[in-house]
């Protein structure tokens, strides 16, 4: 696959065809340009009211939005966040524009009824479907179309339904992702019948609203996207942020570390469950998050057929991170010839640590990368952190979380996984199939025991070197002692460097 200096000779002619290449190209767009203008095939902007005369576009407006639709630019739409009870705000969106909109159009109540308030029609109960879903082995959902309330301090939501001579039913289910975390509350589902009073409103909407947790695993990045962020893409991304939501467990540090995500699934107040003394009626309630897979999307199993791809242009696009069409850096920045793509190297700070980290990154530098060191905190700058990441090509480092921040690359970015010893089995799984889905490159290197410091531990005659199929066996407790929590790598560049060769021909 060559050699570390067949590496730095690509990346040279990589540079040369670019300075030569660069006045053709231009000419050629040039010629093609002056052809699409006269021929009229420029497709016509949006007119003073921000709509599309032709009808093509007309008709993409009432589908519901993928996540390239919506103007970067354009925070008026974002309000300000509000947790817990609603008088600590987070900032959503930066300008006061952004407040006024919100307080003529939504006025960030929750879509509160007033008079001549249009019906809620999105929402029709099938006669044959029961409220509740249990039987998929991730997640419990249950959906309420017509009369529903929420009655927060009993973590309870009620369902009317209008014909009341069916059997009152009740159920109850941790509103997350993960279902069998004993640790995360539970929200009781109650059907009442005629023989029983429901609660009586104390506040109507005329929008959804989605109950679901937090907690569980999170404060973990994987966790975080993983449980949460994802599938409350799936679940609320088809409402266009028309819609309230609805904590418990409530973490304030989560909603402000991805208040730019939050801002752009709702644009009204977010509601801590828990401490809401209101009784909130809706139009349609959903309880609990829609998931697939780990940080997975099946297309097929999405009613709108988002994937993952759809998830992380959505997620640049709430950081106001450039564009799906423009290019990685190192392809994008056509008029430096002699720029060096930028790999960002993460390195853990516990375990699975490098060793010689040090060595890593001057091998690096000699391959022909410029090297961004990261080491993302829960309590880091995010707005600032996304934008370092979308500043490079690669992000490399040792199976963890850390890797969850390749969704902050561009289209066509690459993965370097770093898979330690004994855990090849789950790798692909983790980070390699989520990075393909999302359309970035995956490229995986697995460590040799030599390149393990559990060889030093345990020598070449213990289970844990010569048999992980046994430590294995022996469940995720075992993986996690042994793989997981005591090992650090020492990587040997010079067998790693075929990997990298791979990873620099998907930047050139």
């Amino acid at each position: 696959m060559g050699s570390p200096k067949t590496a730095k000779g690509a990346m040279k002619q990589g540079i040369w065809r670019r300075r030569i290449s660069a006045p053709f190209a231009a000419v050629l767009v040039a010629a093609v340009l002056a052809v699409v203008v006269f021929s009229g095939q420029f497709a016509k902007g949006p007119n003073e009211n921000g709509q599309f005369p032709n009808k093509e576009a007309a008709i993409e407006e009432q589908k519901p939005s993928k996540a390239a639709a919506i103007d970067q630019d354009d925070n008026s739409s974002i309000p300000e966040l509000k947790q817990a009870s609603g008088d600590e705000s987070i900032a959503g969106g930066s300008d006061s524009s952004g407040k006024e909109s919100r307080s003529q159009s939504q006025k960030g109540d929750g879509g509160t009824e007033e008079s001549g308030a249009a019906p809620y029609t999105k929402c029709i109960a099938p006669s044959d479907r029961k409220i509740c879903d249990l039987s998929n082995p991730r997640f419990d959902i249950c959906e309420l179309c017509g009369d529903a309330r929420t009655v927060g301090q009993s973590s309870t939501v009620v369902y009317v339904p209008q014909s009341r001579t069916s059997n009152s039913e009740e159920w109850s289910i941790r509103a997350q992702s993960r279902k069998h975390l004993p640790w995360i509350k539970k929200v009781t589902i109650k059907s009442v019948n005629s023989t029983e009073p429901e609660p009586r409103c104390t506040s109507k909407h005329h929008i959804p609203a989605i109950v679901f947790a937090l907690g569980g695993l999170t404060a973990n990045v994987w966790h975080d996207f993983s449980d949460v962020l994802v599938p409350l893409f799936l679940t609320a991304r088809q409402f266009n942020g028309d819609v309230q939501l609805i904590i418990t467990n409530n973490q304030p540090w989560f909603i402000k570390k991805y208040s730019a995500i939050f801002s752009r699934l709702t644009q009204h107040e977010i509601i801590d469950f828990d401490a809401d003394d209101q009784v909130r009626c809706y139009p349609h309630v959903i309880v609990g998050l829609k998931s697939h897979r780990d940080l997975g999307i099946n297309p097929n199993s999405s009613s709108q057929n988002y994937t993952m791809v759809d998830f992380r242009l959505f997620v640049r696009e709430a950081y106001g991170l450039p564009a799906a069409q423009v290019d990685i850096p190192y392809k994008a920045d056509k008029d430096d010839p002699d720029k060096k793509p930028r790999i960002m190297l993460i390195d853990r700070g516990k375990t699975r640590r490098f060793i010689n980290a040090a060595h890593v990154a001057q091998g690096l530098d000699w391959f022909g990368f410029e090297v961004v060191k990261a080491d993302p905190k829960i309590d880091s700058n995010l707005d600032e952190f996304v934008r370092l990441v979308d500043s490079c090509d690669a992000i490399m480092g040792v199976h963890g979380a850390g890797l969850t921040n390749m969704v902050f690359l561009r289209s066509g970015g690459v993965v370097v996984h770093i898979v330690p010893y004994g855990i090849e089995f789950m790798a692909d799984g983790f980070y390699g199939a989520p990075a393909r889905d999302m359309g970035l490159r995956h490229v995986q290197y697995s460590i040799s025991p030599e390149e393990s410091t559990l060889l030093e531990k345990y020598g070449w005659n213990h289970t844990v070197i010569n048999d992980p199929e046994t430590i294995r066996k022996g469940g995720w407790e075992k993986i996690a002692e042994f793989y997981m929590s005591k090992q650090d790598i020492v990587l040997n560049m010079t067998r790693f460097g075929p990997s990298l060769l791979n990873a620099i021909e998907f930047i050139m």
